[in-house]
Formats: C-alpha cells, structure tokens, sequence
C-alpha cells in the first residue's frame, strides 16, 4: 500500500507532527505556540509541522535549507 503524506489537520496537529518527526514519540511535547498566519501554499497543518521542526531543531526551517 503506498503511503500518503498528511497535509490536512489542524496546527496543533502539525506542530506535534513536526517536533515529534525530530526529537521522537517519547519527549514530552512543549507548548503549542499560537498559530501564525498561514504562507501562501500551506495549510494550517503545513505551518504547524514548521514551528514543531523549529521547536524541535532551535533553527528556522528557512535557514535548515541552507
């Protein structure tokens, strides 16, 4: 069965998707920030997954490309 990637769910959703993708099931998950406003071409989930990579790095997801 292929896999699907989720892009729908709310940010709280993403957040912990995110964090959890870099840091794992096991850590305890910090507190959901407030949502931002949403880019172009996201979702809310989207920018959630950004913050919870973020939280989880101590990087800015822009500056991980570099």
């Amino acid at each position: 069965m292929p896999s699907e990637i989720i892009r729908s769910g709310t940010f709280r959703d993403g957040f912990e998707a995110g964090f959890r993708a870099i840091r794992g099931t096991t850590r305890a998950l910090p507190a959901v920030p407030a949502q931002p406003a949403t880019r172009a071409n996201q979702t809310a989930f989207l920018m959630g997954v950004r913050k919870g990579i973020e939280r989880a790095t101590g990087k800015d997801v822009d500056d991980l490309a570099d």
